[in-house]
Protein backbone atom coordinates (compact mmCIF):
# COMPACT_ATOMS: atom_id res chain seq x y z
CA UNK A 1 0.00 0.00 0.00
CA UNK A 2 0.91 3.80 -0.69
CA UNK A 3 -0.30 7.13 -0.45
CA UNK A 4 0.97 10.39 -1.83
CA UNK A 5 0.20 13.77 -0.12
CA UNK A 6 -0.26 15.25 -3.58
CA UNK A 7 -2.22 12.28 -5.31
CA UNK A 8 -5.65 13.85 -5.15
CA UNK A 9 -6.12 15.40 -8.75
CA UNK A 10 -9.75 16.07 -7.12
CA UNK A 11 -8.89 20.19 -6.57
CA UNK A 12 -5.87 20.57 -9.00
CA UNK A 13 -6.17 21.14 -12.97
CA UNK A 14 -5.15 18.79 -15.72
CA UNK A 15 -1.36 19.83 -16.08
CA UNK A 16 -1.32 18.89 -12.33
CA UNK A 17 -3.32 15.83 -12.62
CA UNK A 18 -1.18 14.45 -15.12
CA UNK A 19 2.53 16.09 -13.66
CA UNK A 20 0.96 13.95 -10.41
CA UNK A 21 0.52 10.49 -13.15
CA UNK A 22 3.70 10.83 -14.47
CA UNK A 23 5.40 10.72 -10.84
CA UNK A 24 2.49 8.11 -9.91
CA UNK A 25 3.77 6.11 -12.99
CA UNK A 26 7.73 6.23 -12.16
CA UNK A 27 6.58 5.13 -8.51
CA UNK A 28 4.73 2.17 -9.08
CA UNK A 29 6.99 0.23 -12.14
CA UNK A 30 9.54 0.92 -9.61
CA UNK A 31 7.56 -0.82 -6.78
CA UNK A 32 6.23 -3.29 -8.61
CA UNK A 33 9.66 -4.03 -10.14
CA UNK A 34 10.13 -6.52 -6.94
CA UNK A 35 6.67 -8.08 -7.61
CA UNK A 36 6.34 -11.41 -8.10
CA UNK A 37 3.06 -12.22 -9.69
CA UNK A 38 0.44 -15.23 -8.57
CA UNK A 39 -0.99 -15.47 -12.32
CA UNK A 40 -2.64 -18.78 -11.21
CA UNK A 41 -4.33 -17.15 -8.03
CA UNK A 42 -5.89 -14.21 -10.16
CA UNK A 43 -6.96 -16.93 -12.66
CA UNK A 44 -8.66 -19.11 -9.41
CA UNK A 45 -10.04 -16.44 -7.92
CA UNK A 46 -11.47 -14.64 -11.05
CA UNK A 47 -12.65 -18.08 -12.25
CA UNK A 48 -15.05 -18.39 -8.81
CA UNK A 49 -16.20 -14.93 -9.13
CA UNK A 50 -16.92 -14.71 -13.19
CA UNK A 51 -19.07 -18.33 -12.95
CA UNK A 52 -20.87 -16.34 -10.21
CA UNK A 53 -21.55 -13.14 -11.20
CA UNK A 54 -21.62 -13.46 -14.91
CA UNK A 55 -24.44 -14.85 -17.20
CA UNK A 56 -22.94 -17.83 -19.66
CA UNK A 57 -23.99 -15.53 -22.87
CA UNK A 58 -21.99 -12.49 -21.79
CA UNK A 59 -18.64 -12.08 -23.17
CA UNK A 60 -15.54 -11.37 -20.74
CA UNK A 61 -12.85 -9.98 -22.47
CA UNK A 62 -9.31 -10.06 -21.47
CA UNK A 63 -5.68 -8.30 -22.42
CA UNK A 64 -3.14 -10.15 -23.97
CA UNK A 65 -0.58 -9.82 -20.87
CA UNK A 66 2.75 -7.40 -20.77
CA UNK A 67 6.12 -8.66 -19.37
CA UNK A 68 4.80 -7.06 -16.25
CA UNK A 69 1.09 -7.87 -16.41
CA UNK A 70 -0.70 -10.72 -14.81
CA UNK A 71 -1.02 -13.11 -17.60
CA UNK A 72 -4.96 -14.55 -17.60
CA UNK A 73 -4.78 -17.34 -20.20
CA UNK A 74 -5.00 -19.99 -17.22
CA UNK A 75 -8.48 -18.79 -17.11
CA UNK A 76 -9.32 -19.31 -20.77
CA UNK A 77 -7.80 -22.71 -20.11
CA UNK A 78 -10.45 -23.87 -17.94
CA UNK A 79 -13.12 -23.90 -20.88
CA UNK A 80 -13.59 -25.90 -23.63
CA UNK A 81 -14.79 -23.70 -26.44
CA UNK A 82 -13.28 -19.93 -24.60
CA UNK A 83 -14.00 -18.16 -28.18
CA UNK A 84 -17.55 -18.81 -26.83
CA UNK A 85 -17.27 -17.09 -23.43
CA UNK A 86 -14.02 -14.49 -24.09
CA UNK A 87 -13.18 -11.81 -26.02
CA UNK A 88 -9.89 -9.94 -25.97
CA UNK A 89 -8.58 -5.96 -27.10
CA UNK A 90 -7.09 -5.24 -29.89
CA UNK A 91 -5.04 -1.92 -29.85
CA UNK A 92 -5.11 0.07 -33.15
CA UNK A 93 -2.55 0.63 -35.51
CA UNK A 94 -3.71 4.85 -34.99
CA UNK A 95 -5.81 6.48 -33.15
CA UNK A 96 -6.96 5.60 -29.66
CA UNK A 97 -10.24 3.17 -30.46
CA UNK A 98 -10.27 -0.36 -28.64
CA UNK A 99 -11.90 -2.66 -30.58
CA UNK A 100 -13.24 -6.04 -29.23
CA UNK A 101 -12.73 -9.75 -31.14
CA UNK A 102 -13.44 -13.61 -30.08
CA UNK A 103 -10.90 -15.65 -28.22
CA UNK A 104 -8.62 -17.80 -30.34
CA UNK A 105 -8.70 -16.26 -33.72
CA UNK A 106 -5.87 -14.99 -35.95
CA UNK A 107 -3.48 -13.43 -34.35
CA UNK A 108 -0.27 -10.86 -35.16
CA UNK A 109 2.40 -9.44 -33.19
CA UNK A 110 1.76 -5.64 -31.81
CA UNK A 111 4.81 -2.74 -32.26
CA UNK A 112 4.59 -2.83 -27.76
CA UNK A 113 5.42 -6.81 -28.45
CA UNK A 114 2.46 -8.59 -27.44
CA UNK A 115 -0.14 -11.10 -30.04
CA UNK A 116 -3.32 -9.39 -30.56
CA UNK A 117 -6.47 -10.25 -32.79
CA UNK A 118 -5.64 -9.32 -36.35
CA UNK A 119 -7.63 -6.12 -37.77
CA UNK A 120 -9.89 -8.00 -40.11
CA UNK A 121 -11.05 -10.61 -37.32
CA UNK A 122 -14.66 -10.76 -36.42
CA UNK A 123 -15.92 -8.34 -33.94
CA UNK A 124 -17.86 -8.69 -30.67
CA UNK A 125 -20.26 -5.72 -30.22
CA UNK A 126 -20.75 -3.92 -26.83
CA UNK A 127 -23.63 -4.89 -25.37
CA UNK A 128 -22.26 -8.35 -25.55
CA UNK A 129 -20.07 -7.48 -23.12
CA UNK A 130 -20.92 -8.52 -19.30
CA UNK A 131 -17.40 -7.61 -17.92
CA UNK A 132 -14.10 -6.43 -18.83
CA UNK A 133 -10.69 -7.37 -16.72
CA UNK A 134 -8.49 -4.30 -16.79
CA UNK A 135 -4.56 -4.26 -16.44
CA UNK A 136 -3.24 -1.10 -14.90
CA UNK A 137 0.49 0.12 -13.60
CA UNK A 138 -1.59 0.37 -9.96
CA UNK A 139 -4.73 0.42 -8.90
CA UNK A 140 -6.44 2.53 -5.56
CA UNK A 141 -8.79 1.57 -2.90
CA UNK A 142 -11.47 3.83 -4.34
CA UNK A 143 -11.01 1.76 -7.90
CA UNK A 144 -9.35 4.41 -9.51
CA UNK A 145 -6.75 3.38 -12.21
CA UNK A 146 -3.32 4.52 -13.36
CA UNK A 147 -2.64 3.24 -17.01
CA UNK A 148 0.28 3.95 -19.04
CA UNK A 149 -1.17 7.33 -20.36
CA UNK A 150 -2.82 6.63 -23.86
CA UNK A 151 -6.46 6.65 -22.80
CA UNK A 152 -7.30 3.27 -24.47
CA UNK A 153 -9.20 2.18 -21.51
CA UNK A 154 -10.63 5.17 -20.42
CA UNK A 155 -12.18 5.34 -23.82
CA UNK A 156 -13.48 1.96 -24.16
CA UNK A 157 -14.94 1.88 -20.56
CA UNK A 158 -17.07 5.00 -21.06
CA UNK A 159 -19.18 3.56 -24.04
CA UNK A 160 -19.88 0.16 -22.33
CA UNK A 161 -23.32 -0.45 -20.56
CA UNK A 162 -22.83 1.00 -16.62
CA UNK A 163 -24.00 -2.61 -15.55
CA UNK A 164 -20.91 -4.10 -17.14
CA UNK A 165 -18.51 -5.04 -14.60
CA UNK A 166 -15.22 -3.58 -14.50
CA UNK A 167 -12.69 -5.55 -12.65
CA UNK A 168 -8.64 -4.23 -12.18
CA UNK A 169 -6.45 -6.65 -12.35
CA UNK A 170 -4.33 -5.37 -9.43
CA UNK A 171 -0.90 -7.63 -9.18
CA UNK A 172 -1.44 -7.52 -5.73
CA UNK A 173 -0.84 -3.83 -5.92
CA UNK A 174 -3.17 -1.37 -4.37
CA UNK A 175 -2.55 2.64 -3.48
CA UNK A 176 -4.57 4.10 -1.34
CA UNK A 177 -5.05 7.40 -3.34
CA UNK A 178 -4.30 8.04 -7.20
CA UNK A 179 -4.99 11.09 -8.79
CA UNK A 180 -8.24 11.51 -10.85
CA UNK A 181 -8.92 13.31 -14.12
CA UNK A 182 -12.08 14.09 -15.62
CA UNK A 183 -12.10 11.38 -18.00
CA UNK A 184 -10.94 8.40 -16.15
CA UNK A 185 -13.27 5.76 -15.60
CA UNK A 186 -13.55 3.82 -11.99
CA UNK A 187 -13.84 0.25 -11.57
CA UNK A 188 -16.39 -1.68 -10.06
CA UNK A 189 -14.19 -4.74 -8.26
CA UNK A 190 -10.91 -5.29 -8.04
CA UNK A 191 -9.01 -8.69 -8.44
CA UNK A 192 -6.39 -9.84 -5.83
CA UNK A 193 -4.88 -13.12 -6.15
CA UNK A 194 -6.65 -14.31 -3.19
CA UNK A 195 -10.43 -13.23 -4.53
CA UNK A 196 -12.34 -10.36 -6.20
CA UNK A 197 -13.62 -7.52 -3.92
CA UNK A 198 -16.54 -5.21 -4.61
CA UNK A 199 -15.00 -1.36 -4.52
CA UNK A 200 -16.93 0.67 -1.77
CA UNK A 201 -18.48 3.97 -3.03
CA UNK A 202 -16.53 6.88 -1.54
CA UNK A 203 -13.88 4.59 -0.76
Amino acid sequence: MGSDPDADGSDVDSFDVAEAKRRWRSRARTERASFELNHAGFCRSLERFLTDEIPPESKIVLYQAMRSEVDLTGLVAAHDHPEQRFAVTRTPDEGLVLTVHPWGGPQERHRYGYDQPRAESPRVADDEIGAVLVPALAFDEGGARLGRGKGYYDRFLARLSPSCLRIGITGDYVVERLPVGRHDVAMTHLAFSDGVRAVQPGS
